[in-house]
């Protein structure tokens, strides 16, 4: 396909962190694995408990976007053929993340999906801090602002919807045999017992070690303590955040700490307008 040739509107438009021509020709492999979360849902810590499944336990990977690629995101100095050439040469299984929708996930019963779904009040209260701790020069390429309150960030958040599109197509894929739906609070609470479930999924085997490195290497404390190979890199080759603020918190419940019962509220009352009440139930969110 050339650069001049009309793409399906499904595949949405280019921006600082989507390139289309990307979704449009990619090939998915039965042996790939993408993780198609919703920002601030467990994304980073699902490439990372992946890539060290894969690995058998790997503490000196540099980025974590070098094992793990963000597979829409555009490639600078590189064409999108070039970034698929390059995805063509990583190590199988090839692992990968995608912020899409179902409908402009590429793969969908070729590629195994992981799907984390966190609380959207959660995932509002992080991409707050997110867009709070980046650097100047990584809000502008991204297109993002820096909020100018809380109360500015849950209307933006919401304007955006970028949760409630992601979760709300995702769903009618709950039981489909290529797709395992995750929740981050059963993560948190018992990491050792989610592994055991992503590896039955994924039909990969661990051995007793191999598992103790994976526990080791994706725990908050280790991943904290390794800020930099997470934090993702500005077109310059700085840290696209403060250094140390990226990974931040990782609890469950800290939206209370900020959000107040009005903003509440709004998050919730729309995740009631527009899911299923199963799904709802799911996310422990349908009171």
């Amino acid at each position: 396909m050339s650069d001049s040739t009309a793409l399906d509107p499904k595949w949405g438009q280019p921006d600082g962190t989507h390139d289309p021509r990307v979704l449009a020709n990619f090939q998915a492999l039965d042996s790939d694995v993408l993780i198609t979360t919703a920002p601030k849902a467990g994304t980073t810590w699902m490439q990372q408990i992946l890539y060290q499944m894969r690995s058998g336990g790997d503490p000196d990977f540099g980025n974590i976007d070098a094992v793990v690629p963000w597979l829409e995101l555009p490639r600078k100095g590189k064409s999108w053929q070039q970034v698929l050439d390059d995805y063509d040469s990583l190590p199988r299984p090839r692992l990968f993340k995608t912020h899409c929708t179902a409908e402009q996930t590429p793969g969908i019963g070729t590629a195994s999906i992981i799907l984390t779904m966190r609380d959207p009040r959660e995932c509002c209260v992080s991409f707050y801090h997110h867009l709070m701790n980046m650097t100047d020069e990584a809000r502008e390429a991204s297109g993002h602002q820096r909020p100018a309150s809380l109360a500015a960030h849950v209307d933006t958040w919401l304007e955006f919807a970028a949760w409630y599109r992601n979760v709300k197509s995702w769903w009618p894929y709950h039981d489909h045999e290529k797709v395992i739906l995750l929740r981050y609070k059963d993560l948190k609470r018992d990491l050792a017992a989610g592994i055991d479930q992503i590896a039955a999924f994924l039909g990969w085997e661990l051995d007793a070690e191999q598992k103790l490195k994976v526990l080791e290497y994706s725990s908050f404390d280790w991943m904290k303590a390794h800020d930099e190979k997470f934090s993702g890199q500005s077109a310059s080759g700085k840290s696209s955040f403060k250094p140390g603020h990226f990974i931040r918190q990782g609890k469950v419940g800290a939206y209370k700490e900020l959000l107040t019962p009005e903003l509440e509220t709004k998050i919730l009352d729309r995740a009631h307008a527009e899911l299923e009440p199963e799904c709802l139930r799911f996310l422990g969110i349908e009171s």
